[in-house]
């Protein structure tokens, strides 16, 4: 064999030895044995994955132990348990919410290492790149990957097609239009039911996650260019006053007390014209099994304000602790790149869980499955066109929302918004923590 020959020969067998490898499987059982502990939001995507959950553990040895809390235990229970040091190995976050205050104490780890580890990430199939680059972004802080998305969310207005079509009622594209619609529909008698007109979330700070986008589609924002409170400009107020008329004159009885669950609810049970809130609960109004307007909803993303069109995107990750011991770290991670891979992204999708990979949203079987194009196309606009600052960017997010929530609360019981928004701006201003 000539020269030649020979490098042509090694050559060849160096291209297969390195396409094996590329290809070639980690080891998932490399930490048999090993138990981690999981606190986990109950969640849409939580009730797809849990009963998966064997299948992981058979392929790996590896013990899951998933805490599921609704989710202000949820938060309440992470947030002890962190910080009394108590054995957390993985968690779900949203990155908008608590990256801020959980990296700088020390409760998130890095994940970029183990993202490039080959040992333990099949990098090529798992493929980062497939994930929506924004929230991926949201779920990263000085340039670190803190978590990886389970789900993009935006809000989007979701409403009885039936009803629409029926009386002819025009789908809001305005804010106008929107206020218009839940007027015509609030206290009509429909198959024996008086009707309401919107539903909306109404409970102090839990409000603020929807509120944010009426705030920036009128053209307010939650602070200034030089991080000041700005709840408090013209634009700010004029979307207070708007969220609170429609909650106060066309919103079910007593909407100070609705969180997302009522909220829900009331719009399931076929008693609400139109809601407003997070795409993921596409899942809870298209079960025929808990919802009475199953097949009925028409999805659109939220109408134009005074400011533009400005809906959030924001998104649930799974996090490993940065208090766990590195071989639970480890673990943890093979759980995570499980449990987001595409077959399980795909999966949530096809159960009604907005996705955080491009490729669930364009497989076949989704596309020709999908009973809901409107909502896949909100969806996908709303992510287009998203902004990420959907909580104040404050290190005390929790105790600015609750600030803010107090507006809205006053908003919507008839209060002066303007003395009300002035006194939250100036004690945000007090408490901020930048």
């Amino acid at each position: 064999m000539n020269k030649k020959s020979i490098i042509l020969v090694l050559t060849l067998f160096l291209l297969l030895f390195f396409s094996m490898t590329s290809l070639a499987s980690i080891n998932w059982r490399q930490f048999e044995g090993t138990e981690i502990r999981l606190l986990m939001n109950k969640h849409p995507f939580t009730t797809f994955i849990e009963p998966k959950i064997p299948e992981f553990e058979e392929m790996t040895g590896i013990t899951v132990n998933m805490e599921l809390f609704p989710e202000d235990q949820f938060r309440d229970k992470r947030l002890i348990e962190l910080n009394a040091g108590a054995k957390v190995d993985g968690f779900m976050i949203m990155p908008g919410q608590a990256k801020l205050h959980y990296w700088k104490a020390g409760w998130l780890a890095p994940l970029e290492g183990y993202m490039a580890d080959p040992e333990l990430t099949e990098i090529e199939e798992w493929d980062i790149e497939d994930f929506f680059a924004g929230p991926m972004e949201g779920a990263s802080i000085e340039g670190h990957q803190i978590g990886v998305v389970i789900n993009a969310e935006a809000s989007l207005l979701s409403y009885r097609k039936d009803l629409f079509d029926e009386y002819d009622v025009k789908v809001p594209e305005t804010m106008e239009e929107l206020e218009e619609a839940a007027k015509f529909f609030h206290g009509k008698v429909v198959d024996g039911k008086e009707m309401i007109g919107i539903t909306l979330r109404g409970m102090k700070a839990a409000a603020t996650s929807q509120f944010v986008d009426f705030l920036y589609s009128f053209g307010g924002s939650w602070t200034d260019e030089e991080g000041n409170a700005n709840i408090a400009s013209p634009e700010s107020i004029a979307a207070f006053n708007f969220y609170g008329k429609l909650l106060r004159e066309y919103g079910p009885m007593g909407p100070t007390m609705y969180h997302w669950a009522e909220s829900t609810s009331t719009f399931m049970d076929g008693t609400a014209a139109m809601i407003f809130d997070a795409n993921v609960f596409t899942s809870l109004y298209e079960n025929p099994e808990e919802s009475k307007v199953a097949g009925k909803v028409g999805y659109t993303t939220i109408p134009e304000g005074p400011g533009g069109k400005h809906p959030h995107v924001s998104n649930w990750s799974l996090a490993v602790s940065g208090t766990a011991p590195t071989e639970q770290q480890k673990a943890t991670w093979l759980f995570i790149q499980w449990a987001t891979n595409k077959e399980n992204e795909l999966g949530a999708l096809l159960s009604g869980v907005p996705a955080g990979r491009e490729s669930a949203w364009t497989d076949p079987e989704f596309v020709s499955t999908d009973e809901t194009p409107d909502w896949t196309a909100s969806s996908l606009e709303s992510f287009d066109i998203g902004q990420p600052q959907w909580n104040p960017p404050v290190l005390n997010v929790s105790e600015i929302r609750d600030i803010i929530g107090q507006v809205i609360v006053d908003a919507i019981d008839g209060k002066d918004v303007k003395a009300s928004a002035e006194a939250g701006a100036e004690l945000m201003n007090q408490k901020m923590e930048k």
